[in-house]
């Protein structure tokens, strides 16, 4: 891939170092003391990386994709203010706070090209991980499956990338028209939503739940699936093909429940003069904020993983606590990190909409179960609260937030 005079790629054995390209020039203006960074000098730095957040954005999928799944809200589309938004952000990332990595890569290669490239797709998939968790975590269990499935034979992989990207081509029998070789790609899957929302009715909520050695269940149920198509006539497909309709339909089902207890909506009238209801979307959070929301995730998921409690209620607590971390992700995001969550768990906790016979279905949960789970996840939220804030006792939380009367419980480690 060659953008606004950079190439991308891999170089062949014995290819000489190519020449340094505008980000390279770009970081060594930044490490010379003086030098003003007019919009003049800038253009060239914001022009090229424009080009390649945008191609980035086209090869993993996501140009079609609402903004909001990266985070920018209040726009339908890329085109305009929502890719210039994104831009801002990915060069705060990559030239603000990776500088000194990119400084010192100088002092031992003649560029950084590809350096940069790498970070655009590193910044791009944590943007996506954060605020489209459900998205995300389906492709990666999709692409744990097939990889799976490619180790056995029982796929190979006809073109593309090898590591399994939006590109790769995968087919059931070596060989077969559309391989590596040929130039020939498979058609589009018509008709494949049908089937994955068969699998979904069985895979859900596991598929989106499920984490660390327990998602190995799921990567392996949905490998036992695979072969569905090629009994449907899918003999070869591109994994974009297959993983944009899984998601789509896992997002739909998800946004039933979801939809139903986040942020205000508002009638909003489309094109064809239909009505419809939009939610209201915020700014994005800080970065101190969403750093705060990835730790409070990561300690209640640490605090549950040492109560003393059977196998059987801490698969429901852990899938609970998913189902809460995807509303705070995607829903009214002006709060902080800890009334955000505090709020998810209440509202399912205080039997508002969506109600608990309807998480309880698709969670597949006892429904009688559901008031002591949401109070242990209470508790160990309130516990990983404290334990940021530095208190000695958790103090009673006040307002709608507040998951119960402020009481710490014994179930807590």
């Amino acid at each position: 891939m060659k953008i606004a005079g950079i190439s991308w790629g891999k170089k062949e054995p014995g290819q000489a170092a190519e020449a340094p390209g505008v980000f390279t020039e770009h970081v060594r203006l930044l490490a010379r003391e003086g030098e003003a960074l007019n919009a003049e000098r800038l253009e060239p730095l914001w022009a090229a990386l424009r080009s390649a957040l945008r191609g980035e954005l086209r090869r993993r999928g996501l140009w079609e994709s609402p903004p909001a799944y990266l985070g920018v809200y209040g726009c339908e589309a890329w085109e305009g203010g929502a890719l210039e938004e994104l831009l801002v952000e990915c060069y705060a990332y990559i030239f603000v706070l990776r500088l000194r990595g990119l400084q010192a890569q100088l002092e031992v290669k003649p560029n950084v090209e590809g350096l940069v490239f790498l970070d655009i797709r590193h910044f791009l998939h944590e943007r996506q991980k954060e605020h489209d968790p459900v998205g995300s975590q389906v492709f990666e269990v999709l692409r744990s499956a097939v990889r799976g499935a490619l180790a056995a034979g029982e796929l190979h992989r006809a073109a593309g990338d090898e590591r399994v990207r939006n590109d790769t081509v995968l087919s059931f029998a070596a060989g077969t028209a559309g391989t590596a070789g040929t130039g020939a790609m498979p058609p589009p899957l018509e008709g494949v939503a049908p089937l994955v929302a068969r699998w979904n009715d069985e895979l859900l909520p596991d598929l989106v739940t499920l984490r660390g050695q327990r998602q190995e269940e799921v990567v392996s149920r949905l490998r036992e699936r695979l072969p569905d198509l090629k009994r449907a006539g899918f003999a070869a497909f591109r994994f974009k093909d297959l993983v944009d309709p899984l998601k789509a339909d896992v997002r739909t089902r998800w946004a039933e429940l979801l939809d139903q207890s986040q942020g205000e909506a508002a009638p909003q009238i489309t094109e064809g003069g239909e009505r419809e209801r939009a939610r209201l979307a915020h700014p994005d959070l800080r970065v101190e904020d969403r750093q705060l929301f990835r730790w409070l995730v990561d300690c209640v998921l640490a605090s549950m993983r040492r109560l003393d409690v059977g196998e059987k209620t801490r698969a429901y607590l852990n899938t609970l606590w998913q189902f809460a971390r995807a509303q705070a992700s995607e829903g009214e995001i002006r709060d902080l990190p800890d009334s955000r969550l505090s709020r998810a768990l209440q509202a399912v906790a205080d039997e508002q909409r969506p109600s608990h016979r309807r998480i309880a279905e698709l969670l597949r949960i006892p429904r009688e179960r559901l008031p002591g789970l949401y109070e242990m996840l209470g508790d160990l939220l309130e516990q990983c609260r404290a334990a940021n804030t530095g208190r000695a006792a958790v103090e009673a939380i006040k307002g709608p937030g507040a998951f119960r009367d402020g009481r710490a419980g014994s179930n807590a480690h």
